[in-house]
């Protein structure tokens, strides 16, 4: 059976709560990815914001200068371990509903796995061609 390290993508990207949207945004872009961790000053991960919620700031007009990462960040963050199966990390979408899952080794945060990526995965079965 498949786990989430088959399929999961091994690039953390983090912010800090402080960061505002556009300095969010412009290091999501830059790094290519959908989705950032959020960490404290300390650097604890303590929240993630996606691509999505950053698109509904736009969509709202609203002022992304005044808003922070802290403002607008998913906490807690979810999380499953790599070495879950992907029937086990379906079930927390499942059940929480969240669209992203930290994913962890021995408790620290390694990478993230997307809703999106597992059902293609279960869709076609085809882990590799699915990673850019």
């Amino acid at each position: 059976m498949s786990t989430v390290k088959d399929i999961a993508r091994f690039n953390v990207v983090t912010c800090k709560v402080t960061d505002d949207i556009p300095h969010v945004a412009k290091k999501m872009v830059d790094t290519e990815v959908g989705s950032i961790f959020v960490e404290d000053l300390s650097g604890k991960i303590v929240g993630l914001i996606t691509d999505g919620q950053i698109f509904r700031l736009v969509a709202d007009r609203e002022n992304l200068d005044r808003k922070t990462a802290k403002d607008i960040m998913v906490s807690p963050v979810k999380e499953v371990d790599k070495d879950a199966t992907l029937k086990d990390a379906w079930e927390i979408f499942n059940k929480t509903g969240f669209k992203r899952l930290a994913v962890t080794d021995k408790g620290k945060i390694v990478g993230v796995l997307s809703r999106k990526l597992v059902q293609r995965f279960m869709r076609y079965g085809r882990a590799k061609t699915l990673i850019k």
